[in-house]
């Protein structure tokens, strides 16, 4: 069954169907799995007693414990580190407790700045090393989520890994911002041109997520000692951001086969460390290229979106919908060979 189908029919069902909803659906039918839509429009898998609800990357895979600890990132560091797996330490203050947070956070610098549960990219500062920067993030903060997190700085490049029932399914390396020097065009031209490929893109997390430029771009570019004007070498790459989200214009790309077996037996102990746990991604700094010393999680996503894995920027895709499918319903028949990608 292809995809188009796939989207025809749970526009037919009244699904509200993104790409996560379309890819798990096409998975479950192609392997005899029923498909509806519940009273609120969710898609609805079910075979025998078993009912399994999404709503976009929503869904009650997880049991709600799970879901509840891992919603406050400072309650998922303690569980994982009592569990020895590795995670940075932190703690989380009130917006009118900067100096207290300075004086944790100064005892051990570069420290990082973001919000307690959840937050957009541009509200992670990596990096802060010093009181007038670390002032300006602990206010923007502080202004969106009402209180701040401060979080020691872990070396090492970050991975978002998915776990699916307890096993290492995928993993993708989050690479910021940037774009290659070609020797002659401006860096605001490439920008320009970089956002057309995301247009373009068959994900569609890169078509709604262009590159802004803000003021933290034009800061970070003239941290490498350029403006918007400058015509980098060819071949040079410039970062226009310090956070790798995929969402303020970084990119996935896949990573699968390059985990070490240390690392992938630090990712699935995080699932003995969270009860009812289930499914979730992992945001990991890895030791690569001469960052870091050790594997870290930073956070667990009790919500992941796999639509990445399938359409990552590079690399190849990986079919985690089927994983996922066949972890939910174990005894679900074989999939069509005319399977669509």
């Amino acid at each position: 069954m292809e995809l188009s189908e796939t989207r025809k029919y749970l526009k037919e069902l009244e699904v509200n169907a993104g790409s996560t909803a379309v890819l798990i659906a096409n998975r479950a039918m192609l392997r005899g799995v029923a498909v509806s839509a519940d009273d609120r429009h969710r898609l609805t898998l079910y075979r025998g007693k078993r009912r399994i609800w999404f709503d976009g990357a929503q869904s009650n895979i997880n049991k709600v414990l799970a879901q509840r600890c891992t919603r406050y990132k400072d309650v998922t560091a303690r569980l994982l580190r009592n569990h020895g797996v590795n995670a940075p330490e932190n703690a989380v203050f009130r917006e009118d407790q900067v100096s207290c947070a300075w004086d944790w956070a100064a005892r051990e610098l570069p420290a990082v700045v973001k919000p307690p549960n959840g937050g957009k990219g541009d509200l992670v500062y990596v990096g802060v090393a010093d009181f007038a920067e670390f002032d300006r993030a602990f206010s923007a903060v502080a202004e969106s989520a009402g209180e701040v997190l401060v979080e020691r700085f872990v070396a090492g490049e970050e991975h978002r890994v998915l776990l699916i029932y307890g096993k290492v399914a995928a993993a993708q390396r989050r690479v910021p911002a940037h774009i290659i020097g070609n020797g002659r065009t401006a860096i605001n031209k490439l920008i320009t041109k970089k956002n057309r490929k995301r247009k373009r893109s068959t994900n569609k997390i890169y078509e709604q997520s262009p590159i802004i430029i803000d003021d933290a771009v034009q800061r970070k570019i003239a941290s490498q000692g350029m403006n918007l004007k400058s015509v980098p070498a060819k071949g040079k790459q410039v970062w226009l951001r310090a956070n790798s989200n995929v969402s303020s214009g970084g990119e996935a790309h896949d990573a699968t086969d390059e985990l070490s077996s240390a690392e992938i037996a630090m990712a699935e102990n995080v699932a003995r460390a969270i009860p009812g746990l289930r499914v979730a991604g992992l945001d990991m700094l890895l030791p690569r290229d001469g960052s870091g010393s050790a594997p870290h999680v930073l956070e667990v996503n009790s919500s992941p979106l796999i639509t990445g894995h399938h359409y990552p920027w590079a690399g190849p895709s990986r079919d985690v919908a089927t994983t996922l499918v066949e972890a939910m319903f174990p005894d679900c028949k074989s999939a069509s060979p005319e399977q669509s990608n």
